[in-house]
């Protein structure tokens, strides 16, 4: 008895490529809105584990949701219709998100760090991400042979293939070099073109009028300017702006509720935390400094201009913001001042330098990536110290008494023998290497010879100078547990 061979699989069409393109550019721009969606959420949320679990997560719902209304259309006669009109709808809603989003995202953030990223996370991406995944099951139904597992592997190969592509074209091209806002045109873009072959491939006429009506809505529009920028670009980490002001100069990265870095015009001292990183070289008794999160440099300017004879090594994860420095912040390499483009955690645990003291200030979008506030992290720059080497981390603690102090207070002292604060809201946390007292750091502070400038930060510190304390309620922040995020996020916006 002879087996029958399965029949060839016809050559395909150029309605079917058509289409199956069509599936291809779905995927593509689902990838880049949510990679877009990062960005926009940054500002609010901060680059967290909460705001890409709710992307990722509303987009596998959306995706799950789409599949379902796509296959329940696709087999009805309304399937080119829908197809088109959800091309069209997504189209529109990816120009107005860069317009829409600032204006309802800050309210999101009284849901909280969780579900008020779903909730953003949502607003962003839901209506174009179900949209576009009913595309697939669409087009398996207008492409579909006898042969029906292998016109529904391809389909879903050929999307999965276009999401790849969205994201790599997002993440190391679109992004950092045409930035967010016309990365979003892009994608509407490539949209348009979906329903220019939609229209084409199944002779629907009115839809080329639709497309030629969105073309006219794709000419990037100039956004809302802070007063005084004079720069603004975006980086694979950061959209990087510079505001110069009559007596300052303003580094922003990623959200305007504060400055990155403030660059006096008229004075050494910037009259904030800043200065009170002068205070290292004082109170180590030794001259070599490294500073974890450089920005533009006005710390370590300070240190280099007050001291003749210290040395900085300045380590910036941001190579973007390092050239920004150069550029508009007067911060220039020397014999006494380096700069590292790397991030922190990876350079106190590959470097085999030691300095006398570790200056941290590391923040993003308003948090401190979770990494370098860990044992681990502080068991690393421990390794970097001299023997009576010092730690100087900028805590910025508000609005919630001990909830992110304490826990910092309480990690650093599981590492470092004696832990002390200067300050408030603003905290220098200072971390010894020996074993001190605190009457002995303060004659230190008060007592030895220093530059006037640093004399004068050392009177403005000494009242507030004390021994750090907290209490065993208080959590030890590790790589494996760590929610300083979600504290963070209580701090600024309160209990929700």
């Amino acid at each position: 008895m002879s087996r029958r061979r399965p029949s060839a699989a016809p050559p395909p069409t150029a309605r079917s490529v058509a289409t199956l393109a069509v599936a291809f550019t779905a995927g593509w721009v689902i990838m880049m809105l949510e990679i877009l969606g990062g960005r926009m959420l940054a500002p609010y949320f901060g680059y967290s584990v909460y705001q890409w679990g709710a992307l990722i997560g509303v987009v596998m719902a959306a995706l799950a949701g789409g599949y379902w209304l796509g296959g329940r259309v696709g087999d009805g006669p309304q399937a080119v219709p829908f197809l088109l009109g959800a091309l069209v709808v997504s189209t529109v809603f990816v120009l107005l998100v860069p317009w829409f989003a600032p204006a309802f995202l800050p309210g999101l953030r009284a849901w909280g760090p969780a579900w008020g990223a779903v909730g953003a996370s949502a607003l962003l991406l839901g209506v174009p991400s179900v949209l576009l995944a009913a595309v697939s099951p669409i087009v398996v139904r207008l492409t579909l042979t006898e042969r029906v597992a292998s016109t529904a592997g391809a389909v879903y190969a050929v999307s999965t293939v276009g999401s790849i592509g969205g994201t790599f074209f997002t993440t190391f091209y679109a992004i950092p070099v045409l930035g967010t806002r016309l990365s979003y045109h892009v994608a509407g873009a490539l949209l348009v073109v979906a329903v220019v072959v939609v229209g084409l491939a199944r002779q629907r006429r009115g839809s080329l009028a639709t497309a030629a009506l969105l073309l006219l809505a794709l000419a990037p529009q100039q956004g809302i300017q802070p007063p005084g920028l004079i720069l603004e670009r975006e980086s694979v980490y950061n959209i990087i702006q510079v505001v110069d002001q009559p007596h300052a100069r303003y580094l922003y990265l990623n959200y305007q509720d504060g400055p990155q870095t403030v660059m006096p015009k008229d004075s050494l001292l910037a009259g904030s935390y800043y200065d009170y990183f002068l205070l290292g070289p004082l109170l180590s008794g030794g001259r070599r400094v490294l500073f974890l999160g450089a920005a533009a440099g006005t710390a370590l300017k300070q240190l280099v201009r007050a001291y003749p004879d210290v040395e900085v090594v300045g380590v910036e994860l941001d190579p973007a913001v390092i050239a920004v420095a150069k550029a508009h912040f007067d911060l220039a390499e020397s014999p006494r001042l380096h700069l590292v483009a790397e991030d922190a955690r990876w350079y106190v645990e590959t470097s085999r330098e030691r300095f006398d003291v570790v200056a941290i200030d590391l923040y993003v979008t308003g948090h401190i990536p979770f990494y370098c506030t860990t044992q681990e992290f502080f068991r690393a720059v421990k390794s970097r110290l001299t023997d009576r080497g010092i730690v100087m981390m900028n805590v910025l603690s508000i609005q919630a008494g001990d909830e992110l102090i304490a826990p910092f207070v309480r990690t650093v002292a599981s590492v470092f023998p004696s832990v002390f604060l200067i300050g408030s809201g603003n905290f220098i946390l200072i971390a010894s290497n020996a074993s001190v007292t605190e009457s002995e750091l303060k004659a230190a502070l008060t007592g030895r010879p220093a530059p006037a400038v640093v004399g004068e930060v050392a009177v403005r510190a000494a009242p507030s100078f004390r021994t750090a304390v907290a209490g065993p309620e208080w959590p030890i922040f590790t790589d494996d547990r760590n929610d300083v995020e979600f504290r963070t996020f209580r701090m600024f916006y309160g209990q929700y």
